[in-house]
């Protein structure tokens, strides 16, 4: 990732890694969110994933819990953990663009 690519996203993240805007989300954002946090290649397993929570946070304005994903995309929680293991929140939240959870540490 080039040294542009890397401070256009650092004035789009909060301190936490989080998007400030939901509505800036891009793919190719998350790819970079991936890279800087150890996930990836982005497998469609993992976009999956993304689509899910991005769309759950969309209608219910909250993050969905893990059992939630599983169910919706068909891969077992372990499977999930695998794709994201910094954690769902600071993983698959993160790269779907949502704002950071309340009362996240």
């Amino acid at each position: 990732m080039s040294e542009s690519r890397a401070r256009q996203v650092d004035l789009q993240l909060d301190g936490d890694g989080f998007l400030k805007t939901m509505s800036s989300w891009t793919r190719s954002m998350a790819v970079e969110v991936a890279e800087r946090n150890g996930i990836g290649p982005l497998t469609d397993d993992h976009w999956k994933v993304i689509a899910f929570v991005r769309s759950s946070y969309q209608t219910y304005r909250t993050g969905p819990p893990v059992v939630k994903i599983a169910r919706h995309t068909g891969l077992s929680a372990a499977q999930i953990c695998r794709l994201f293991p910094c954690g769902v929140v600071k993983g698959a939240y993160r790269l779907a663009g949502l704002p950071r959870p309340a009362g996240c540490a």
